[in-house]
């Protein structure tokens, strides 16, 4: 099957923003058969339509998808609500909303779904981002009202990142665990502090695998390496006072970086529910964590 071009516009208004931006563009990253491939600046936007709540926070991203129309929508609906949006009333706040923009060159006008979106040639908070990533940048450029001031441009804020996901060869085999989206996506559009807390708190490269269990971290050879884990958590956090981080990007089921899911401590692979060390310390302080995988794009 053919990969399509797609287009969304991404916007969110409740709670930590960014957060929910970068956690829905990781899942549409981790839909079947898709690839984020361009990422806008973000934008601080007023609100459209109900006018009695926060500003939006907005992007826009392109993908790659062998996803049908409605196959995808239905993605992205889960990705909402998995991300806690509500649908009270119409144009009401949202922790995150994702509209279908424009799909490959297709025409369609049904009850669930409008392709292209009837209403993005109307607002500068779809138009300004989407030039960003669009490849007809003539036509958007005709279409802008470039007198509309109320889109601005959002200054870098600071993210504290797995050292792993940029390319550097530290992980306990010594390899890396390189993330297309963090590398190309997301570096020119935040400052990146980075970590790696099993090397900072005294850990060699490489070393030997260790899973947590309970409150300690066990190697393969039985060695608890617990003060180690808690000496680079510590470390970690520190970072984030310093540099007034709220979120984290962090390499998925690791013993100390891991979110939701990690390794049981037998060494057999085994996923059960829980965090690792430095982001359970992370979640305590109020950091908002978003899982980032290793990625081959």
């Amino acid at each position: 099957m053919r990969w399509t071009r797609v287009y969304l516009s991404m916007g969110s208004n409740i709670g930590n923003k960014y957060y929910y931006l970068l956690g829905g563009i990781f899942a549409v990253s981790n839909l079947k058969k898709t690839k984020v491939t361009s990422l806008s600046k973000f934008y601080s936007t007023d609100p459209v339509g109900y006018l009695d709540q926060d500003k939006f926070l907005n992007c826009a991203i392109e993908i790659k998808t062998q996803l049908l129309p409605y196959e995808l929508l239905r993605e992205l609906q889960k990705i909402e609500l998995n991300l806690k949006r509500v649908r009270k009333f119409r144009w009401g706040p949202r922790t995150l909303d994702i509209d279908i923009i424009s799909y490959g060159n297709l025409t369609l006008n049904t009850k669930d779904l409008v392709i292209p979106h009837p209403r993005f040639k109307e607002r500068s908070f779809v138009l300004i981002p989407l030039l960003d990533v669009i490849r007809d940048k003539s036509y958007i450029r005709s279409i802008i009202d470039y007198s509309d001031k109320s889109v601005r441009l959002e200054k870098k804020i600071p993210l504290l990142v797995s050292s792993c996901l940029l390319g550097n060869k530290i992980s306990y085999k010594g390899t890396d665990n390189h993330n297309y989206i963090v590398t190309k996506l997301l570096k020119d559009r935040f400052k990146f502090i980075e970590t790696c807390p099993e090397v900072e708190g005294g850990l060699s490269t490489p070393r030997l695998p260790a899973e947590r269990n309970c409150d300690r971290v066990i190697n393969t050879q039985g060695i608890d390496v617990t003060k180690e884990f808690k000496l680079g958590a510590e470390k970690a956090l520190k970072k984030t006072f310093d540099n007034n981080i709220k979120i984290a990007l962090l390499k998925g089921k690791s013993p100390s970086c891991g979110i939701d899911t990690i390794y049981d401590g037998t060494f057999k692979k085994n996923i059960i529910s829980g965090n690792g060390i430095t982001t359970d310390l992370l979640l305590l302080n109020g950091v908002d964590i978003i899982e980032v995988n290793k990625d081959e794009q």
